[in-house]
């Protein structure tokens, strides 16, 4: 396929996004850039809420239930609002639109242009694929979507565990990637690619953007500032497609701005947004955080983290205007049930403890400098966007007003979980910080960039201020239009980053690119394995199971050529009839208990990649070693040291 195939999977992507989102936005009274940023975060809610309850109803999986119920919940919000707005005398609560901001479409266009280069670039090929461990079941998880027309958070787990032990996987990402496949006709690598792309280039900067200008306003130097920071990070979107590879918490990541700047709102910390009552924007609050929890619950233990200086200062401010002890026990209470509920949050949302085994890395002094360079994981500072994030702190510290102390707060907390991740000594409580995370370094270096866009966007916008104030500067401007001062600035900082920042943004680029290129070396599937999956098609009949090691790579020809295999995937509930197969198949015989589980789990065929596994490791599966030689399979393609053999060791059924 093409890039053209690419990007109409992308387009797609986009229009589903904004007509699951878009209905619901407006439907409680969101207008301008609000409605538009909005938009995926209640598209993905409906997402993955409407795939539960498609379940639930027996409906096959596409975008018509969606549609349906976007329509069902849009129209019941609508009314609900208008009712509260006529009985608050007011029409309908709609907030004002604002005058057109060209700079805010300018730093958007150009944050999404950049991105989408870059992520483009890393990945090399529209139907390359991250040859990583995770990918295995992110891939295979698609076409199991596809395949049962179920994509609900409650079933995809069944993939693999039939037996229902893992009963709940979060599978929005999943659910909505098959409907981009189904809507456009592309490969599911293609698909995967298209999202990531718009994940990357559209979800977060407008995300990242929104949550800035909610905290500082709206102006111009700002607005540009923090749509181009958005591209200056090496952490993110790029290292979540390094590692892992995490799709789904990418997702749910470039979705928890939004949910952070709702925060802001309903706790009236950002009360420039007229319209509408601030107990609204708690509702909008709860439409973002299921799409959010649906894609990756560790975001949701994300927003509760980054949102607690949000709730510190609501919770100061009413203190101070309590004028009765009875109110101020009130609000100390409130408080404490909302430690309490995040503390149990953070219990429940934690995953099993043989997940958190991941351990430290590095001095606390390493990590400290990790943070202040913007270096984890890949090593090389980020230097203007570190420079930029210094600025931030300390013109939070001379303003001190509330939303500065918030940002910067933010930042802290951020921080503080990073090197708490990547150093603390004390196992015990390191795993009550970040348990919930997996006590995983990239998961936390991946959340940074959310505290520290808007404060470098804050530090830039003082700084550029203060500039201006200076007497020489102030006799230029005074001759010149405020908005080609503006975009000279503009242009200044994506020069300065682009010639200083590139050590940084290229590292963390060409990474990726390792782990996306299909090369004779690949380590899950290399391009003789890709080339032989390829023609699959050609010896396998529909509905006929593969058998092969998941380690391997073999189990993605259910991915890539719409065949099912044994195992989708590396962990995952071995049955008797399964660990029969795995082990006797090389020496099977008719009659047996291994010709009974290749009969009543319709195999046909082996795919054997070798020894070479993605993480390294050996797995051993007897039965599929000496195939070659072995009088149960016969050879039927082949290319280098791939070999596709056919079962024949149990009669003609085998055989298919």
């Amino acid at each position: 396929m093409s890039w053209f195939d690419l990007t109409w999977a992308a387009s797609v992507a986009v229009v589903l996004l904004g007509a699951t989102g878009g209905p619901l936005a407006w439907a409680v009274g969101l207008r301008g850039f609000w409605a538009v940023a909005v938009a995926p975060s209640f598209g993905m809610t409906m997402i993955g809420g409407t795939a539960i309850v498609a379940s639930w109803l027996g409906l096959p999986w596409s975008v018509a239930p969606v549609l349906a119920v976007t329509a069902v919940v849009s129209a019941a919000l609508f009314w609900v609002r208008r009712g509260v707005g006529r009985g608050r005398g007011r029409r309908g609560m709609l907030q004002q639109r604002g005058r057109f901001d060209g700079w805010l479409l300018v730093g958007l266009a150009v944050a999404a242009a950049v991105l989408s280069i870059r992520v483009a670039s890393a990945i090399g090929a529209p139907e390359n694929f991250s040859q990583t461990f995770d990918n295995i079941f992110h891939l295979n998880g698609i076409r199991y979507v596809l395949d049962t027309a179920n994509a609900s958070s409650l079933s995809l787990g069944r993939m693999t565990n039939p037996g229902g032990a893992l009963g709940f996987y979060p599978a929005a990402w999943h659910g909505a990637v098959a409907l981009v496949v189904q809507l456009s006709g592309v490969s599911i690598p293609v698909a995967v690619n298209a999202m990531t792309v718009v994940v990357s280039a559209i979800v977060w900067p407008l995300g990242i953007v929104l949550l800035t200008r909610t905290l500082f306003g709206r102006g111009r130097t700002l607005t540009v500032a923090a749509a181009i920071l958005a591209t200056a990070f090496p952490m993110f979107p790029m290292l979540l497609m390094d590692y892992g590879v995490l799709y789904p918490f990418q997702l749910a990541l470039a979705l928890s701005p939004v949910a952070l700047a709702a925060t802001a709102e309903a706790l009236g910390l950002a009360p420039r947004e007229r319209g509408l009552p601030q107990w609204w924007w708690a509702l909008i609050l709860l439409g973002t955080l299921p799409g959010i929890a649906l894609a990756h619950p560790g975001a949701v233990v994300t927003w509760l983290a980054l949102s607690a200086p949000m709730v510190v200062v609501f919770a100061w401010r009413w203190l101070r205007e309590a004028r009765t002890a009875g109110r101020r026990w009130l609000v100390g209470l409130a408080f404490v049930v909302y430690l309490f509920g995040g503390a149990l949050a953070l219990v429940v949302l934690r995953p099993p403890s043989d997940a958190r085994g991941w351990p430290t890395t590095m001095s606390i002094p390493e990590a400290v400098g990790e943070v202040l360079l913007l270096s984890p994981w890949f090593g090389v500072p980020a230097v203007i966007a570190a420079l930029a994030v210094a600025a931030g702190i300390v013109w939070a510290l001379v303003a001190r007003t509330a939303s500065a102390l918030v940002a910067l707060s933010m930042y802290l907390v951020a921080a503080f979980l990073f090197v708490t991740v990547a150093a603390m000594p004390f196992g015990p409580l390191r795993d009550a910080f970040t348990g919930a995370w997996y006590n995983n370094i990239p998961r936390l270096a991946a959340m940074l960039p959310l505290a520290m866009v808007p404060l470098a966007a804050f530090g830039v916008a003082s700084s550029a201020l203060a500039f201006g104030r200076i007497p020489a500067v102030a006799r230029l401007r005074a001759h010149a239009a405020p908005g080609w001062i503006a975009g000279g600035a503009a242009v200044a900082l994506m020069l300065g980053a682009a010639v200083v920042q590139g050590p940084a943004l290229a590292r963390a680029s060409d990474s990726v690119a390792q782990n996306f290129a299909i090369t004779p070396a690949s380590v899950l599937v290399n391009s003789d394995e890709y080339a032989l999956i390829s023609r699959i098609d050609q010896h396998v009949p529909e509905g006929v199971a593969i058998a092969g090691s998941a380690w391997n790579g073999s189990s993605l020809a259910y991915a890539l050529a719409d065949r099912p295999v044994l195992m989708p995937h590396t962990l995952m509930e071995v049955t008797d009839q399964l660990s029969a197969i795995n082990e006797g198949l090389a020496d099977a015989a008719p009659d047996t208990a291994v010709c009974a589980a290749v009969d009543a789990l319709n195999v046909g065929f082996v795919l054997d990649f070798g020894a070479q596994e993605v993480h390294g490791g050996t797995h051993e599966f007897r039965g599929f070693e000496g195939l070659a030689t072995s009088a149960s399979a016969t050879l039927v393609d082949s290319q280098g040291d791939a070999r596709l053999y056919r079962i024949t060791a149990c009669g003609p059924a085998s055989g298919h």
